[in-house]
């Protein structure tokens, strides 16, 4: 059984302080050939989560803890949505269809997402990484 707890997100968070990212994940899929990829996401307000798409996955964002926005984009990066999200509040969880310019900007220290995706596991190709900045880290 896997849980994420108190604990559980207080050590990501701590890992994710000491990454050079600023982020850090934690897989409760055992391999990245799993058809679904369930993970934690840990993220500190200056990571820098470049905007791209999954041309045939979608992807189910979810906040357990902290705060942050969710921006998505048309081809030429101009915003055509963008939420705030914090635990419990008006937005907790968004799906972005397939092949949606999007990202997330980290909002509050300690902040940690749910992500649920299609699998198996394949890197961003450099056609689905944006041509764009998108919305930076204040």
């Amino acid at each position: 059984m896997k849980i994420i707890d108190a604990a559980k997100m207080a050590e990501l968070t701590k890992l994710a302080e000491e990454s050079p990212r600023r982020r850090t994940h934690f897989n409760l899929h055992e391999s990245l050939d799993e058809g679904i990829h369930r993970l934690c996401i840990a993220a500190e307000p200056d990571t820098v989560i470049h905007p791209h798409r999954h041309k045939d996955k979608w992807e189910l964002f979810f906040l357990l803890k902290g705060a942050a926005d969710v921006y998505t984009y048309d081809d030429s990066g101009k915003i055509t949505g963008s939420w705030h999200m914090v635990p419990g509040g008006e937005v907790p969880l968004i799906e972005i269809p397939e092949g949606v310019w999007h990202h997330f900007v980290c909002r509050e220290h300690g902040t940690v997402a749910f992500e649920v995706k299609k699998g198996p596991y394949t890197p961003i190709a450099p056609e689905d990484s944006a041509p764009f900045d998108g919305i930076l880290p204040e």
